[in-house]
């Protein structure tokens, strides 16, 4: 069983630079942010980590990669941990989306479980999807895990 799960966000995107919602698009890390990566990890070994498990997201799956080039434990993809879908966000940055759906927008920052739109999932439908992953990995006989995730994931976790 589980005893201890390190939460890490991908590295940088060139969507993270410009504030850009990427969803479930396929971007990559860029430059930046694949030589964070690869200066960071080194540094895990310490924690002397069991399984690497990543979201399905590119960004994700490269990050876990690149940490593994130095753990060596080997990757497992879990859907349950990917970001959250944007909908008709995805690929505006978040002024273009305050412009677009001012009152979407208002929700969001105020009270972001309240907020739904066709074709966006709610923090909810997240949240209960990210359980889900958590069960099942936790079950499992390693001790010390690496989840590699989205944003959207360490949001929802900071308000169980």
């Amino acid at each position: 069983m589980a005893e201890k799960i390190y939460l890490i966000r991908h590295g940088l995107t060139e969507s993270n630079k410009k504030r850009i919602y990427a969803g479930w698009c396929e971007e990559g890390l860029c430059k930046e942010g694949l030589n964070a990566v690869s200066e960071f990890g080194g540094k895990l070994k310490q924690f002397r980590i069991d399984k690497i498990f990543s979201s399905p997201i590119r960004r994700a799956v490269q990050t876990a990669e690149i940490i593994d080039s130095f753990l060596k434990v080997g990757i497992e993809i879990e859907e349950d941990f990917k970001e959250m879908k944007m909908g008709p966000w995805e690929g505006l940055s978040e002024n273009e989306v305050a412009e677009k759906f001012p009152g979407d927008w208002k929700i969001w920052n105020t009270k972001p479980s309240e907020l739904k739109r066709n074709g966006r999932e709610t923090l909810k439908e997240v949240l209960l999807r990210a359980l889900d992953g958590i069960k099942r990995i936790c079950g499992l006989d390693v001790f010390r895990i690496l989840l590699f995730t989205d944003l959207s994931l360490f949001r929802i976790w900071m308000f169980i």
